[in-house]
């Protein structure tokens, strides 16, 4: 393959993930120049290792296949920390890619804008609500155990906030979960996850991966935001049906002094939360008037009310539970073990990867560890409607006898998935799907 001769600038993008409880602690960086691209990946505080430098039919062409794979590195739950053009004279060549380590190293982190996408629009709203503002402030000032001074950072982020995600754990984790008292218990909700961001008066609705949410979210559920004229405030919840349902808030502030933030821990950020629904007029769900826009989500803190609400979820066919640690702080973006979902109802994001016209069946996959697609059943696409290969799907199962090598007993198509890329759908879902055999 040939390669250009000479280059003088590169344009580099870098994202980390990092968590220490897992062990992870990496980078991934994409270069292009030229018509020209190539990625680097490894442990931070490494060389790591660059793939095959990779010739497009462009320099648009080369720029457009970095920034998909980066983005989906991202999607993964990667957070972008830097990006930028750099000049050098030195002739990039497959021989001396080290080069482009040292370019990268010279940039400075935290300017990553622009990496994911330009910024959401605020939502036009035809109406404002009289300013509540004031009295928010009054009310999250007056509990003695909320609040410190406001950072730069807690009014302008450098990245967009994105959902936390819930993980799985094994049986004996939730159960020991379910007792103990340094866990919280919410009912888990089978609807399209959303981010409401109010900055200074401008509400902004985004998506699981930062973006601009445009599905399933109306002016009736972004009204009561309305009277939030100052400051930012940021809401995570899930709209089910017609009904937003708020479970958490990640952001508290009005510049000065900041209530919550990703580092405040789930009791304080769910105390400032049921203070502001109060004020803005949100009910709680039970006492919720039949057809409420957007309601306050229950919670269990005893063991006592934990069993009573899995008991209920059960009576009421709902999809789970899902379980918060007190002391978890609000990882954007990732999956978290503080965060952890009992699912009753047993089922996967799969991708699309072959349909069968005389079978009227569509084989099923998942990614695994190193990425490659691993079949996990078929399932009938009879009534699904146009079923395609690529999709994501919701599919339910009864179990899977060996969770290492999934092969779903009884699946079924439920939904389709618009908002999870087909990279998204993971081996480890099936961790806890297996049954227990015994009588």
């Amino acid at each position: 393959m040939s390669v250009p001769a000479v280059t003088t600038t590169a344009h580099v993008n870098e994202a980390v993930y990092i968590d220490p409880r897992a062990g992870n602690d990496k980078f991934y960086r994409t270069f292009t120049f030229g018509s020209v691209w190539v990625s680097q990946y490894g442990r931070n505080g490494t060389l790591g290792t660059f793939t095959k430098l990779v010739e497009a039919a462009s320099p648009e062409a080369a720029a457009k296949a970095a920034a998909a794979k980066f983005a989906g590195k991202v999607k993964k739950g990667y957070e972008p920390v830097r990006s930028g053009a750099v000049e050098t004279s030195a002739v990039i060549t497959a021989d001396n890619l080290t080069v482009l380590d040292t370019l990268a190293e010279g940039l400075q982190k935290g300017d990553a804008v622009g990496i994911v996408t330009e910024p959401v629009a605020a939502v036009e709203m035809d109406a404002r609500r009289d300013d509540f503002t004031a009295a928010a402030v009054e009310a999250l000032t007056a509990i003695s155990s909320l609040g410190e001074p406001a950072v730069a950072e807690d009014s302008i982020p450098l990245l967009p906030v994105r959902p936390m995600l819930a993980s799985v754990q094994p049986a004996a984790t939730v159960a020991d979960a379910m007792d103990s008292d340094d866990w919280y218990a919410q009912f888990k909700y089978d609807g399209d996850r959303v981010v409401i961001e109010v900055d200074n008066g401008e509400i902004r609705v985004l998506n699981r991966q930062g973006q601009a949410k445009v599905r399933n979210v109306g002016p009736a559920h972004l009204n009561p935001f309305s009277a939030l004229h100052s400051g930012r405030w940021v809401f995570d919840g899930e709209v089910v049906g017609r009904t937003l349902v708020l479970f958490d808030l990640i952001v508290a502030t009005n510049g000065v002094h900041t209530w919550t933030r990703e580092t405040t821990t789930f009791p304080d950020r769910h105390h400032a939360l049921t203070i502001l629904t109060e004020l803005l007029g949100i009910p709680a769900v039970d006492k919720a008037p039949e057809g409420s826009s957007v309601v306050l989500a229950p919670i269990a803190v005893t063991a006592q009310t934990k069993v009573a609400m899995l008991e209920s979820a059960v009576a009421e066919q709902r999809e789970g539970i899902i379980l918060r640690h007190r002391g978890g702080t609000y990882e954007s973006g990732r999956r978290s073990t503080m965060l952890v979902k009992h699912k009753l109802i047993k089922d996967v994001d799969v991708v699309v990867t072959a349909l069968h016209p005389v079978k009227d069946s569509a084989e099923l996959a998942v990614h695994d560890a190193e990425g490659n697609l691993v079949q996990v059943g078929t399932a009938s696409t009879i009534g699904k409607g146009a079923v395609e290969v690529g999709q994501v799907w919701v599919v339910t199962f009864l179990y899977v006898t060996n969770p290492e090598h999934p092969r779903m007993v009884q699946p079924r198509l439920i939904r389709q998935r618009h908002d999870k890329a087909p990279a998204e759908c993971l081996l480890g879902q099936f961790a806890d799907a297996g049954t227990n055999k015994t009588v």
